[in-house]
């Protein structure tokens, strides 16, 4: 066989920039990120448990490693919990999910990282019989909004890495989950660092031998004091408990909540870039299914996420994968050129960069409350005599 023969060369990467790439393959297939991943979990279901290298490459961590998908394989071969399929297109979990997995078993929460103060700009909630007045006020010839307020919140001053960099002494990490405050509008309160986060370790081992060793950890300049996550858990109920008889019979329960609230665990959503399309002005009567059915001979439409509220004039459609036309399409319903039930909507378009960005935090977000609300109601049943039947 001659040179001219032979398969394209590979382009190299450095060492660590391969190092990264197994670190991302065996976090995405490990069993904390896998069994919380719907996207993942579609894909490998469709797929006779494989996830397509194509897909991971468009995941923003995994793209700015890397394009080239034998990089990805690869890396993938040096997972112990992987295997890659023969051709070099797809990885798949060695094994399935465990049926008995008690994540908290795993956990610590760590506390003292180092926070920073920043200021942001806020719009104060308006009474919706003053949503179309303006308040202003001329000020040496200048207008200036009344309905915007400089608000204080803290930002974290380290990231994943760092933490994973510094707990990794004692073992293997699976999650790294940092913790952040209720935002409130109606109570000017912003999103805000809480100064701690939740470490999964990759087996309970790890976790006990963590716990066990009891030490101060810097991290980015800062110690850090950890527990395992059932003492957390139960210091902070005997907290709620407390607070709630300490302010007397009809309050401890909106206390409870109160407390609560600053427990919001905001885990972040894979996702790739450009696959996400807003809709305003969505005409009356609309529903889910009329959206999807809107989009339904669209490339990838029978695949797609509705995120959307009945009543409601905004929402977005999320897709599993971009693809070249999507810019299109949004321009389409813009346009009227494509209608939901007959009707057009009055904008659409398709987000990118930071306003695609602060879409997935948003909805990371918004999960996170959706499902404390649920293990909310979930616990206030013992109250109403037993559990809740599914009919």
């Amino acid at each position: 066989m001659t040179d001219s023969a032979a398969a394209p060369a590979v382009p190299e990467i450095s060492p660590a920039i391969h190092a990264k790439l197994v670190e991302r393959i065996r976090f995405f297939f490990g069993d904390a990120n896998f069994r919380n991943d719907q996207f993942m979990q579609n894909e490998a279901k469709n797929n006779d448990g494989y996830v397509e290298i194509s897909s991971l490459l468009r995941f923003n961590s995994v793209k700015k490693l890397t394009e080239v998908p034998a990089h990805v394989a690869k890396a993938a071969g040096e997972v112990m919990n992987v295997v890659v399929s023969k051709d070099g297109e797809a990885i798949r979990r060695k094994d399935p999910l465990p049926e008995n997995y008690n994540a908290n078993d795993r956990m610590i929460c760590v506390v003292g990282l180092p926070t920073k103060d920043v200021i942001v700009e806020q719009k104060a909630k308006v009474e919706e019989k003053k949503v179309e007045e303006k308040v202003e006020e001329k000020v040496e010839g200048k207008e200036e909004v009344k309905n915007e307020k400089k608000v204080e919140e803290k930002e974290y001053n380290t990231d994943i890495e760092s933490i994973k960099t510094a707990f990794s002494k004692f073992g293997d990490i699976a999650l790294v989950r940092m913790r952040y405050n209720k935002s409130d509008a109606e109570k000017k309160i912003a999103k805000s660092a809480l100064g701690s986060c939740f470490i999964e370790f990759a087996s309970e081992e790890i976790a006990k031998a963590a716990v066990e060793a009891n030490e101060t950890i810097k991290v980015s300049d800062s110690d850090c004091t950890y527990t395992a996550m059932k003492d957390w858990l139960e210091k902070n109920s005997s907290k709620n408990k407390r607070k709630g008889n300490k302010n007397g019979k009809g309050d401890s329960k909106g206390d409870a909540k109160e407390d609560k609230a600053e427990e919001l665990v905001v885990v972040p959503i894979e996702h790739e870039a450009n696959c996400v399309i807003t809709l305003s002005g969505i005409p009356e009567g609309s529903d889910r299914e009329a959206i999807k059915a809107a989009f339904a001979d669209v490339e990838g439409g029978t695949d797609i996420y509705i995120d959307y509220s009945r009543g409601e004039t905004d929402g977005a459609v999320r897709f599993k994968k971009s693809f070249s036309g999507i810019k299109e399409v949004a321009a389409k319903f813009a346009s009227g050129d494509m209608k939901i039930a007959e009707a057009a909507v009055t904008g659409a378009k398709l987000l990118e960069g930071e306003e695609e960005e602060k879409y997935w935090n948003d909805a990371a977000k918004s999960m996170a409350e959706r499902k404390r609300k649920f293990n909310d109601r979930k616990g206030g049943n013992n109250n109403r005599g037993g559990k809740r039947q599914r009919k």
